[in-house]
Formats: structure tokens, C-alpha cells, sequence
């Protein structure tokens, strides 16, 4: 997947604007120490930065994405892991935990979330993006 460039961020986190827990959690770190280093991206809405960084609307919004300074994408749990390494209150514990947020378990179980929510965004066939 080809990558656009990050102005001012070392990484840009693409989630689903449009479902109520994801926006709450992205605020919740949006307010946190070290947040400015992260740009958050409403995949919902913002369909013409999804364009930018070739990334498809159903895929942003079906799981977590997120892009690297370097152009490296972080998907799913590996995400949230460069998330948290951004945030001085989350990243001791994101290193501790490292095998943990890397586990097939964690993936799996956080999979699971993402197939079960998604239907709720996307009714009578039709995804909001």
C-alpha cells in the first residue's frame, strides 16, 4: 500500500468515526500527554485522506489502521501498540506488555470485535463510506 506523507505527526491512526466506542477511545488519547505526535484520521468522513493513502474506506473503517513516518501500516492490534508508544502514560506499559498486544490471542479476540461490529455500520448491505 503506498504511503503519503505524515506533516508534523510520526504517526497517523486511521479509525471508524462513525461507531460510538472508537470515537470515544481516540478522544480518550487525543487528550493525553504526547497525543500531538499522533494526527487522527476519522475514516468515516475523511474519505479524501483515505484517497491520499490508498487506503479503502471499508478496510479504515473495518479495523484499525495506522501509518508510520517512515510509510510502515500497523494494522489491528500493532496499531494500537504505536498508539499507546507515542503516549508517555501508555508506553512503559505497551513495552512490558509487547508480547501480549503481539499475540495471536489478542489479534484473534480483537478480529472478533472488529466482524461483530461491523455489520452495525454496515446495514442492508451498505457501509456508510
Amino acid at each position: 500500500m503506498p504511503a503519503a506523507v505524515i506533516p508534523t505527526a510520526t504517526l497517523e491512526v486511521f479509525f471508524d468515526g462513525g461507531c460510538p466506542a472508537c470515537r470515544r477511545e481516540m478522544a480518550h488519547y487525543r487528550a493525553q500527554p504526547g497525543a500531538e505526535a499522533i494526527r487522527f484520521t476519522d475514516a468515516a468522513h475523511d474519505t479524501a485522506r483515505l484517497a491520499e493513502v490508498s487506503l479503502a474506506p471499508i478496510a479504515a473503517i473495518a479495523t484499525l489502521h495506522a501509518l508510520d513516518a517512515s510509510g510502515h501500516w500497523h494494522i489491528g492490534m500493532p496499531a494500537f501498540r504505536e498508539i499507546w508508544l507515542r503516549l508517555p502514560r501508555y508506553a512503559p506499559w505497551a513495552r512490558r506488555l509487547r508480547w501480549l498486544i503481539d499475540s495471536r490471542a489478542l489479534a484473534w479476540a480483537y478480529a472478533l470485535f472488529c466482524r461483530l461490529r461491523l455489520p452495525g455500520r454496515c446495514r442492508d448491505g451498505r457501509c456508510p463510506v
